[in-house]
This record gives C-alpha cells, structure tokens and sequence, in this order.
C-alpha cells in the first residue's frame, strides 16, 4: 500500500509497468453497485469499493451487496460512516476523535457481513487526503499519526472519471474524462462512484475497461 502512496505523492519509480486501481466511491447502492458489480464479473475485473458504514446499513439489500463484492474477489475500502463534511472537517479541520469513531463504526459494519478477522488497511478521505493538505489542516500531523497506529492508509487518486462534478456527464464524456485524466500515467487510481443516480457511470465501465486494456494496463485492488 505504502507503493501506491508514493505513486500518488509523485515519489514513485517509472518502470514500465502499466497498473490500473478502478476504485468506487459512496456505494454499496441497490440501484447502481449490481450494474457495476456484473459489468466486472462480465470482464474478470476486480475493483475497490470504498464503502460509506450508513449505506451498507440501509437496508438488507446494501448488506448482500456487500457480500456479493467481498465473494466475487473486490476489495473493501473505509469511506468513513457518514460522509458528512460538516462533522468529520468542522471550521474545515479534521476532528481526529471524531472521523476514527466513524473509519470504526464503518469497519464494525463491513466485519459484521464478511466476518470478524476481516480487517482493510485502505481509507478514502470524503474530498481526499489532498484536500485538507490544500486547506493547510493543522490536525493532519495527529491524523497521520492515528492512522500509522492502525496500520491504515490514506488513498486519493490521480485520474477520473468526473461523474460527481458539475453538470450530469453521460457516458460518452466520462469515458472522455477517463481518457483526458489517465493521459500517459503508468500508475492509475481512478475514481468512480456506484453510488444512487450514477447510472452513467456503470453504461460507461464497458468502454472504460476496453480503453485500459486496449493502452496495456493491468488491473489490481487496494486491500
């Protein structure tokens, strides 16, 4: 985990290997995460599913959804419980307490559908670890130093597919977007999201896949 770090803090070694992480953000959904979830299935792909705790406690649905991911060989990722800014960035810094009480309640959630030894180092921070570096968060030394004492790590991405900004995008220009934002990279983390309304994005993922097989990338999971 720490060579995918050092990838997207640019301190990474070009060698020639082309490595794509497809990571999705805000599921499990009942109406978008099973598309997602057939499309890879379809194409022998595996993924990273950063989870939000109050999702897969909505309903018996998200529950089997998240069982069907863990069974089908994806990996799972801690997106925190809530997603909720406000709480876990009050005056726009990181409540250390706070935000590990919901990284917990949401592995608690994840541990109660795929088993208690289950345990994931990979944690997405709602808006990215490289938001509050540029908001010069003063608690980030604490919250690094909470994170290297559960042995968790935190991951952005450097491509995008951008079905979370601005205007809705369909298919064809998310794959665009994919394309732009992939460029010439060696080492891809992409973000998706399969959360509700993201329809695009699963019409998308066909024609995604085939683009970074066709450029020679291999797929692999965060776990």
């Amino acid at each position: 985990m720490i060579e995918v770090k050092d990838i997207l803090d640019n301190k990474g070694k070009n060698d020639g290997e082309k490595i794509v992480f497809l990571t999705f953000d805000d599921g499990p959904s009942v109406t978008v995460t099973p598309k997602i979830l057939d499309v890879l299935k379809n194409y022998n792909v595996k993924a990273t599913f950063c989870l939000i705790g109050k999702e897969i406690n909505a309903s018996e649905g998200s529950k089997n959804l998240v069982k069907r991911i863990f069974k089908e060989g994806h990996a799972l990722a801690n997106h925190t419980y809530s997603h909720n800014l406000k709480s876990l960035y009050p005056q726009n810094k990181t409540d250390v307490e706070y935000f590990m009480e919901e990284v917990e309640k949401t592995n608690s959630a994840i541990k109660s559908i795929v088993g208690q030894d289950f345990n994931t180092r990979v944690l997405r921070m709602p808006g990215g670890y490289m938001s509050r570096k540029y908001y010069s968060d003063p608690n980030l030394e604490e919250f690094n130093a909470k994170l290297e004492e559960k042995g968790m790590y935190s991951i952005d991405w450097n491509a995008y597919d951008f079905d979370s900004e601005g205007s809705k995008k369909y298919a064809a220009e998310l794959l665009n977007e994919v394309i732009k934002s992939v460029g010439a990279k060696e080492k891809v983390v992409l973000l998706m999201h399969d959360t509700y309304g993201k329809e695009e994005t699963a019409k998308a993922l066909p024609q995604i896949i085939e683009y970074l097989k066709r450029q020679g990338y291999e797929f692999r999971t965060l776990s």
